[in-house]
Parts: C-alpha cells; structure tokens; sequence
C-alpha cells in the first residue's frame, strides 16, 4: 500500500532537486501554421452588459473547405461574455466544425443578438437570447454583407432583412462549390447525349438574354410570430432604414452595363446599372423616383428628420465624375444638390471601387467635392452655404449632438468653424470590431442618431457629447490594438499580440485587465527568427525600409541562401504583420521559409513617380535591397531566389525574362499572359447567371494594379510587352509556376513555350483551389514543393549540426536527396 506513495514522493523529490529543463523551441511548420486560430467580429452590447466574441478554430480543423477562403464562417464558434458577473463565458460553437456560428448586430434594448448558421448546405438567420444562449431560427437565407446592409432591427420585435430564394446560398460561399457542381452536371449531360451541354454568355444588344438569377426579396419580420412580409422583389444587395423605421432605401441591381469606346475601365467599374428605391413599410408602396439614373454603391444617407435619402447617380454609361447627389424625399419630387461651380469628389478605393462621401447637417446635405480651383472641401448646402477644406484623404462625416462633424485622426471638428484644433479632441472608437453596413458603413456611416461611438483622449474615454470622461484607462503597450470601447465609457476591450505569436484578448476597465480569450500560446514555443530592418534608397530618392528574417544562425558561420517575397507597389515602413511571429498567412509562409534555413527578405517597392508600369527596373532594384542586406547580416547575395504571389508572381517572371542574376523563380497565381484577364474565371464560365463581371478582370491591366493604361484591342503591343509569356526565350531562370485550377493565369501556356525551350521549369495545378489556396493538405504540398525547389537551385540550406533542414521535401517524388 505504501510502495506507489513512496515511489511519488521519490520521484517528486527527484524532480525538485534537479536542474530546470529548458526545453529548445522547435522549429516552425507547415503543420503550426494551419494549427493556428483566430479572432473574427467582437462587438459589445448597448448597454456595455455583453461581450459576443467570435473565435475560429485552427484552420486545419474544418470539416469542408469548399468554401475557400469563407471557411473562416465555417470554423466560427460565439464566446459571449457577461461583464456583470464573474461567469464563464457561454460558447455556442460545433466541436466537428461542420456548422459555423457568425454575430450580428445587438436588438435595440440589447438583451438579443442576430446570429447567423452556416453548414454545408445553408446559410441561416436567428436571434439569440444573450441570458439564455436560446436561438430562435427562420427559414429565411439572409444576403451576405458586402457592399452594404441587408439585415437591420426595426424595433426590439422586427426586423427588416434582404432574403434570398430558400437555402440559394449568398455567392461568397458558393464560388468554388457550385463551378464543381455545375461542370460536373454538364459533363453528365455530354456523357448521356440527350440533352446539349451548352452554356451561352451574349454580348452586345443580346446581353440581357443570360439566364436571370433567382430574386432576392427584402422582408418584414416578426419576431414574436414569425410572420414573413414582402416590401419588395428584386435583385437587392444594400438598404438603409429610415431613422422613424417608416421607410427602407434600397439599392438594386439592373440591365448590364457594357464598357464601349477606348476609355479604360477601372476595377470597380460597375456590370449592372443600378436603381434606387423607396419602399412605405406599412404602405407595402415602392416608388422609384428617378428611374433612368444609375445610382452608385457606398452611399445611403438619411436626413436626421427622415423624409428624405442623400444618394448620387449619373447617367447610364456616363462617368461618375460627371454624376450628381440627388436629394431623393418621400414626399416631393426628387432635387439634385446645387454645387455652384463646384464638381463632385469621386474617390476611389483600394480595390478601384468608386466611392463618394456625403451626409446631413441637420436638414441641409453635406457633399464632398472638387473646388474650381481643383481642392477637395466638404461642401454645405444653401440656404446656409458653406465650403470647408478637407486635410486627411480619410475623413469621413459624422453627426453628433445635432450637429455634423468631421472626423479627423486627432478628433471631431464642427463643420461650421475653420479652427485649426478639434472641438471634440480624441480618436472616435466604435463599440464593434464589425461589418453589418458592409463597405458603405466604412465609407459613409449611417448614424443619425445616437451617438456613434466615444473618444479616446489621453488615455481617457468619453461618449460623445457627454460633459465629462468615462474609464481613464493604462496606455496601450507597442503590440496592442484597441478594439471596442463599451458605449457607456467604461471600458474597452484590447487585443494583443506576443512577440513569440500568442493572442491575448481581454477586458480594460480602471480596475486592471481582465481576460476574455487566450490564442495560439503553442506558437510561443517556436522558434521564429530574428526580424533586421534594411533601410536604403527608393526609385524617387526617399529612404525606404524592408525587412529581413533571418534563419537560425549557422554554427559554420555560412551565409544563408535569400528568399525575395516581392509585392511591387508594396510600400512597408514597419514589418508586416504576416512577417512576425503568429502571422496568419497560409499560402506560402514566410516563417516556414525561415525555418528551412533561407533567409526572407521582404523589399519595399513603391511605384515609382510617372506613367508605366513601374517594372522595368525591378531586377536591379531588388539586387540593390539584397546587396545592403548582404552589408549587414549573414546572407549570400549570390544565391537569391524570387518568389511571388498574383501580382508579385507576375512581376517576378518579368523580372527572370530581364535579369539573371537570381538563380530560381517561385510564381504563384501570377498572370504570364495579360490577355488572360479578359478570360472570365471558371465559375462564370457555368454560371452567367452570377453576371458577367469582364469590368473588374479587365480594369486591373487597364487602370488598376497592371498599369497598361489601354484596353487589349486599342493597344495589343502594350499587353504582349508586358507578358512574360512572350518573352519566354528571355528566361533561363529554373521556374515554378503555381496555379489553382479555379484562377488559371496563363501559367500553363508559359510552362509550354519553356518546355519547347527545353527550359528548367515545373508546372503545378492544384484542383479546388483559387487564388489564394485553402485546403490544409494542398498548402502542405505546396511548403514542400516550394522548398524542394529552392534546394535544388540555391542548394540545401543548412542548419545546427550541417545536416539539412527537416522539411516535407522528402516526400516529392523526384525531389533531390
């Protein structure tokens, strides 16, 4: 009996009185990358009671992935935190992850929550009791969030929500599904030879003639009985409800809008006209009040008093920069908005779409526009006009306290005073990490009535308008990030990153922190490599940074061979977040890299200053960042490798046809041949029905990111110039090109001219995948194949003792001893 003790006790005393192990971080891998979770949406309740966090799973953990890059959804479970109470939180969540859980936006009064089902095969709409966790779930598939809203509380008891046909899921999660299923149905019907197996897509005057989607249906419910209610029918993507609740601003899609003549076409150049409508909630009346405009996305602004909606349209076809705000009024005709000899200021945003900003102060619209002498202003309305010069490009429109402010990174200002100091001085902080009014709601926020949010002043939060502060709160450290302040000024919620990679997210109030969720404290185990800025001069003369991570010293002293992570425009004065330990990037890991013993550099290269597309000099400017980094730490400038992704992938294969100073080439998804961007991608291929979006592939080489300036048929010359395809007999460069089967590039016709060359040279198509690769057994294969190359061509990186790197290398077929 007394033999176990004994054993115990020796053994707990041996233990004690031997020196601490100190155990050697390992290496990272593939495999803890895609073991990694994640944060989604945090938002606190309106009353500050509630805190609803979403936590994804690893990623490596999802029971499907052929939702690509939404599986996100998929391995999303619900933490929601009660702040009166020292509870644990309560967590919804599927441990097999074949059902995800996803937040929305809290009820008025703040007791419910909607909540949104995602499964293989549904995306539903419920409303969560936060005391209980009970959810009460509507046969209605809510549209998905994107350009803006499609789900609003009405009152504490209705809702108003864009609906579309019965589990028709919302296209975000039906694009790599449904281009299987849909070639696989017509593949059946060619194998059968009874019925034809044709997908027509016309052009022209027939361009209507495509097969319509299903409708979407903007509905009326009632909570308490579940009652459904059509307001409307059509092909809807964003609403603004009044702010009486009387009426609902709808944006819809309409008739296909084709590019003609030699202008350029731009990213966000819209596919489908779009139309404005007015819908009477109890009336069930839906008027159109200019129905031969075409209205543009990202703005839907309603007077304060709610009789009337500020929206901007052009003509059909026309350009934006020539459209006009339209004061749009539920009772009188609709006016467009005098500027005097002003025109409108027509953003655009990152991904090209065109945006403007607007508002309301008090009855009167406030516009954004361009001066007669060329400066933006925001501009008020007559009676009472008024011209303010706008100073940060990022300022938005805000109203508080029945009056219009303008936000600005050091505080609010009153739109009715030219003062160089803020009226209201702090940053302005929402209470939600969260995306319910989609892009329009970061564009131009709808609120009008409440106050929006509270200020952040020296470390003191405020709500807007209130006479005095809220929580005075400890500075945030260098690696934190402010989140959510509760709207009662309290506290905030901070999300912090380690420097070995573990997330921390917790509670501030002036009592301390207190802990809401812990991520990823496995990646503290890791060894991740020493991050060295390279500072040296760019292509106009200023000084820029780039950044190197450095592999685990070599014992020999060798130098470490380079991986060069281009991105040409990419500017990064500050280590990006994918480069530091915890980084989320999947496809093709910088850390990984590191690991395996080459050293990563990541270049700044911006654009230089003038027309073209700004590649011709890329080899030389690369070689430059290498040979300073060669200046300062323990890397080989004779032995680099290019890699690059998209746009990177494109530049580094123009790069290997006008240099061979590199000694490999990794190009992922990267256009060979630029007269691919013409080519619609596999699913609108199957399915024309989704539309026809040629604007958005072509506007990336005629005005976007490719920089060719034309279209293919008014300058051809411009597009074979700047092809790498055609310049096959340039590259001697060992290249690997890499592709998913649902986002071909032109790699396989490159892969073909260097074949015939008899080139060094692979071709990797993984099937399933898009641009950017999701499943966890592909992204394994592509760490190994991407390491196999770089053995191969730079030679084995070394490590510790001499012996190679442990890597996935070994299980290639073919790959080197």
């Amino acid at each position: 009996m007394m033999r176990p003790v004994c054993l115990l006790l020796a053994a707990v005393l041996g233990t004690a009185a031997s020196p601490a192990v100190v155990e050697t971080p390992r290496p990272v891998t593939i495999e803890a990358v895609l073991g990694q979770e994640s944060l989604g949406q945090v938002r606190i309740g309106p009353g500050g009671r509630w805190i609803v966090v979403e936590r994804r799973a690893a990623w490596s953990s999802a029971a499907t992935y052929r939702f690509g890059l939404m599986t996100t959804h998929l391995l999303s479970g619900l933490e929601i935190h009660d702040t009166t109470s020292g509870a644990p939180p309560r967590v919804i969540s599927d441990p097999g992850h074949a059902t995800g859980y996803v937040s929305g936006p809290f009820s008025p009064d703040g007791d419910r929550m909607l909540v949104f089902r995602l499964t293989e095969t549904s995306w539903r709409l419920g409303v969560m009791t936060l005391a209980t966790g009970e959810t009460r779930w509507f046969a209605l598939t809510p549209e998905y969030t994107g350009l803006g809203r499609t789900v609003a509380w009405r009152s504490a008891t209705e809702m108003v929500v864009i609906a579309r046909a019965p589990d028709d899921l919302p296209l975000v999660f039906r694009l790599g599904g449904q281009t299987q299923a849909r070639k696989a149905a017509l593949w059946r019907r060619f194998e059968a030879g009874h019925a034809p197996s044709a997908v027509s897509i016309p052009s022209g005057a027939r361009r209507g003639d495509r097969d319509p989607a299903a409708p979407a249906r903007l509905v009326r419910l009632d909570l308490g009985t579940g009652a459904q209610t059509e307001l409307a029918i059509g092909a809807l993507f964003d609403f603004e409800l009044s702010p009486d609740g009387a009426a609902v601003a709808v944006l819809a899609d309409a008739e296909d809008l084709q590019a003609s003549g030699d202008a350029p076409v731009r990213v966000g150049t819209p596919a489908r006209r779009r139309r404005l409508w007015l819908v009477d909630i109890e009336n069930r009346q839906v008027d159109e009040p200019l129905p031969d405009e075409d209205f543009l996305s990202h703005l839907l602004s309603w007077s304060p008093d709610g009789r009337a909606v500020l929206a901007f349209g052009r003509t059909p076809g026309g350009s934006w920069d020539d459209g006009r705000f339209w004061r749009v009024s539920r009772v009188d005709p609709a006016r467009s908005v005098p500027l005097g000899d002003a025109r409108p200021w027509v953003g655009e945003q990152a991904d090209g779409m065109p945006f403007v900003r607007a508002g309301w102060d008090g009855g009167a619209p406030v516009v954004q526009v361009r001066t007669a002498d060329g400066a933006q202003a925001w501009l008020r309305a007559a009676p009472n006009a008024q011209t303010v010069p706008v100073r940060e490009p990022s300022e938005r429109l805000l109203q508080a306290g029945g009056h219009a402010w303008i936000e600005r990174g050091d505080g609010l200002y009153r739109l009715d005073t030219r003062s160089d100091a803020p009226g209201l001085p702090g940053r302005v902080q929402s209470r939600e990490r969260a995306a319910d009014g989609g892009g329009r709601a970061r564009t131009n926020p709808a609120d009008v009535g409440p106050a929006p949010g509270v200020l952040l002043q020296a470390g003191c939060l405020a709500r807007l308008g209130a006479s005095r502060s809220g929580a005075c709160l400890p500075p945030l450290g260098p690696d934190e990030t402010l989140v959510a302040a509760s709207p009662d000024a309290r506290f905030a919620v901070v999300q912090s990153l380690s420097a070995t990679g573990s997330t921390r997210l917790l509670r501030r109030d002036p009592n301390g922190d207190h802990p809401l969720a812990t991520l990823n404290l496995a990646l503290d185990q890791l060894a991740w490599g020493r991050i060295e800025a390279v500072t040296h001069p760019g292509p106009d003369g200023q000084v820029l940074t780039s950044w190197l991570l450095l592999p685990p010293p070599d014992p020999g002293g060798r130098r470490a061979p380079v991986a060069v992570v281009l991105y040409p425009g990419a500017a990064y004065p500050v280590p990006p977040s994918w480069l530091r330990p915890g980084g989320e990037r999947r496809h093709i890991n910088p850390a990984v890299l590191a690991a395996h013993g080459y050293a990563v550099l990541v270049p700044s290269l911006p654009r230089p200053a003038g027309a073209g597309t700004g590649l011709d000099d890329l080899a030389g400017r690369i070689g430059a960042v290498v040979d300073q980094a060669a200046r300062q730490a323990p890397v080989d400038p004779s032995r680099v490798a290019l890699i690059g992704h998209s746009y990177g992938g494109h530049a580094a294969l123009l790069t290997a046809a006008r240099s061979e100073r590199f000694r490999a080439v990794v190009a992922s998804a990267g256009y060979a041949d630029l007269s691919r961007v013409y080519a619609l991608t596999p699913h609108f291929l199957v399915s024309p029905d989704d539309g026809v979006p040629i604007n958005a592939l072509a506007g990336w080489a005629e005005s976007g990111q490719g920089a060719i300036g034309a279209s293919l048929p008014a300058r051809p010359e411009a597009y074979v110039d700047n092809s790498p395809v055609y310049l096959a007999d340039r590259i001697r460069t060992p290249v690997l090109l890499i592709e998913g089967d649902l986002d071909p590039a032109g790699g396989d016709v490159l892969f073909g001219a260097l074949y015939r060359l008899g080139r060094e040279a692979d071709l990797v198509t993984y099937a399933g995948e898009g641009h950017v690769f999701v499943s966890p057994a592909n992204l394994r294969d592509l760490h190994a194949r991407i390491l196999a190359w770089l053995d191969r061509y730079l030679g084995p990186a070394e490590l510790g003792d001499g012996a190679r790197a442990p890597g996935p290398a070994a299980q290639i077929p073919g790959s080197p001893p």
